[in-house]
């Protein structure tokens, strides 16, 4: 069991750190699903790996950001 320190930080157990492969320097992310919340381990690379191949063959980014937001004058 972890506790919360007077600056609100908390020590992550060393079997869940070797299990996920947690490092100093690493970017936690904690988000709530339902009752719960969960750490997310490099939240940019988990949003790169979900987008990634949704371009690929089709208009370029700065394209749909246009289509989508109305191309800037």
């Amino acid at each position: 069991m972890s506790k919360v320190t007077a600056k609100y930080q908390i020590t992550i157990p060393p079997e869940i750190r070797n299990e996920l492969g947690i490092v100093p320097g690493n970017e936690i992310e904690i988000t709530k699903q339902g009752n719960q919340f969960v750490l997310v381990l490099d939240p940019i690379k988990a949003l790169k790996k979900e987008w990634r191949g949704k371009f690929k063959g089709h208009q370029k980014t700065n394209d749909y950001m246009d289509d989508l937001r109305g191309e800037i004058s």
